[in-house]
């Protein structure tokens, strides 16, 4: 991806931003909001305030007149356009939809994009293809970018992870409740425990040092981690599955990975033996 067409997401992402949160705040008189409309192309269960935030988004995509491959958890995999793919836009328009239907100020819209350069098909394209990513919390107004090989940003200023090293100095974030694993050897290691409800949000935490450690021993989707896992990575931190492999999943709706997100390899380590 050139520095023109990186300019170019980076300055779409906040209007795709903005129109979103409008559609959010218009949608809360909808006194149907918070109902259940369809199961969404992912499998779980579509509400209404869902809709709202994905058609805001594709609405200024549309207007872009890029052809454009749409991966997003509602309508699942689409394609803008009649000319081959300029890019495939990895999309979650409403990042903590049970925080915002309950008003809990973290939620957010989680935007990755990932080059179709020499003619890359989808099936071959995977986490470390992404080279553009945005994330923000809308209730706080924190804006996360990333590019890859250059630079995380918080709010237009340089974010790094924490130099935290042990599990019993650290703050993790682990949504417990549907882990198979058995977490208490975690629970009684670390320093405390965070659960927001908002996974690209809190994996964001990680990345300026807020949490330092982000952990999902069950299986969370590619789609809701592909932008917040490039801006720990470009902030300093360190990525893996529950065995220490580097994250390489495809980009697929359905596909789901584990994830061990810290501020470097040594606490990754020390996390991974605590689970053992």
């Amino acid at each position: 991806m050139n520095d023109n067409e990186i300019k170019f997401w980076l300055e779409l992402c906040p209007q795709i931003a903005e129109k979103v949160e409008n559609a959010i705040d218009s949608a809360r008189k909808d006194p149907n909001v918070t109902s259940i409309t369809k199961i969404g192309a992912d499998g779980t269960p579509t509400h209404k305030i869902d809709e709202y935030a994905e058609d805001a988004a594709l609405e200024v995509l549309k207007n872009t007149g890029k052809s454009l491959t749409i991966i997003s958890e509602e309508i699942g995999t689409i394609k803008l356009g009649d000319n081959q793919a300029e890019a495939v836009l990895i999309m979650d328009p409403l990042d903590g939809t049970t925080n915002a239907m309950k008003n809990i100020p973290c939620y957010g819209i989680s935007i990755a994009i990932a080059s179709t350069e020499n003619n890359k098909s989808l099936e071959n394209i995977t986490l470390d293809d992404i080279e553009v990513a945005f994330v923000k919390n809308f209730p706080t107004g924190d804006t996360y970018i990333a590019v890859k090989n250059k630079f995380a940003y918080k709010n237009s200023k340089p974010i790094h992870v924490s130099e935290v090293e042990e599990a019993k100095k650290a703050t993790l974030s682990t949504y417990l409740y549907r882990s198979k694993c058995d977490m208490n050897n975690i629970y009684s290691h670390v320093r405390r425990m965070r659960i927001m409800g908002a996974i690209a949000v809190e994996m964001c935490f990680v990345a300026e040092g807020i949490y330092d450690v982000f952990l999902d021993t069950q299986a969370v989707r590619v789609l809701d981690i592909a932008a917040s896992q490039l801006i720990i990575k470009e902030a300093g931190g360190y990525i893996t599955d529950i065995k220490s492999n580097v994250l390489s999943s495809q980009i697929d709706l359905l596909e789901k990975t584990t994830i061990v997100a810290t501020t470097n390899q040594k606490l990754q380590e020390d996390i991974i033996r605590l689970l053992k």
